[in-house]
């Protein structure tokens, strides 16, 4: 019996080396100085709206900062449609830590009406040099004008093909639209605020969050993306009701389902882990302020 426990001497002394050598803080890798951040910021030579993006800095993750949006690939392309002077900020991210470069200022001077000319351009801003104000299909009042509810609920391959176009496009694809009479629960019935996209010399959207205090009056950029049917808001969110706050990770980051001069359905993706439910498209049904006003 002596024995067993005189065996046990050595081992728990080497576990108190073990735990003394065991370090308290650990060092992260060296950061970058600003003299190290490479990039350029190129002009198609055929199109001066085209803007070409590199990262030159190795071993590195870029983080771009545009007029339309953010960008984390080495090697990219944006568009500016509109003469301007504009700043874009270049960072990156590596072992170290993110290192942000001086601002660069594009300057613009050319308009490129070719990549606004769809129509859902203008059935979004109402046209260049315009704006458009959409309101949340649900008023203080409880009512809906256009749709049956604000909010609806479809699959994740749900999109315009299958909304607008009424194809069949298989998988994740279904919806439950509910009337807001007989489903209250989903929402309060507020004055939920404003979105105005605009093309006055550039993008611009400004969403007014009167029921989410937080987020309060947010002023933006957006690119629409016609072909399939994306918009891209950037420094700014679609308004939704406060319920479902925290179940998405990206509010700007959504599916166009239908879009007309009146109406329109946008889709953000609800999240498994943040929603403590499956993940869905949370459709947001919209109307315009002529057709709110008029109605």
């Amino acid at each position: 019996m002596k024995n067993k426990y005189k065996i046990l001497y050595p081992l728990l002394g080497l576990v108190m080396l073990f735990s003394a050598c065991t370090p308290d803080t650990y060092e992260l890798g060296s950061l970058k100085t600003k003299d190290e951040l490479k990039y350029t910021v190129t002009p198609d030579s055929k199109n001066p709206n085209m803007i070409i993006l590199e990262s030159l800095t190795p071993n590195a993750t870029p983080i771009w900062n545009t007029p339309i949006g953010r960008s984390i690939r080495v090697k990219d392309t944006i568009v500016v449609a509109f003469p301007g002077t504009y700043s874009i900020k270049y960072s990156v991210q590596s072992a170290g830590g993110i290192v942000e470069a001086e601002p660069f200022n594009l300057v613009v001077t050319t308009f490129d009406a070719e990549y606004i000319k769809d129509p859902l351009w203008s059935l979004l801003t109402g046209g260049i040099d315009k704006e458009k104000t959409w309101y949340l299909d649900l008023n203080a009042n409880g009512k809906s004008k256009f749709f049956t509810g604000p909010l609806f609920f479809y699959g994740t391959n749900d999109s315009w093909e299958s909304v607008t176009d009424g194809v069949k496009v298989g998988g994740d694809s279904w919806n439950w639209s509910p009337d807001y009479p007989g489903n209250t629960w989903l929402m309060e019935a507020a004055d939920f605020g404003s979105m105005t996209f605009d093309l006055k010399g550039g993008v611009h959207v400004k969403v007014n969050h009167k029921t989410i205090s937080k987020l309060g009056i947010q002023n933006g950029s957006f690119m629409l993306f016609p072909k399939n049917h994306t918009l891209k808001m950037t420094d700014a969110g679609i308004l939704h009701n406060v319920g479902k706050d925290g179940h998405v990770k990206d509010w700007g980051n959504l599916k166009v389902l239908s879009l007309t001069a009146d109406h329109m359905q946008l889709g953000a993706l609800r999240d498994a882990a943040l929603s403590g439910e499956g993940a869905c498209l949370l459709v947001y049904n919209f109307v315009s302020k002529e057709y709110y006003d008029s109605h």
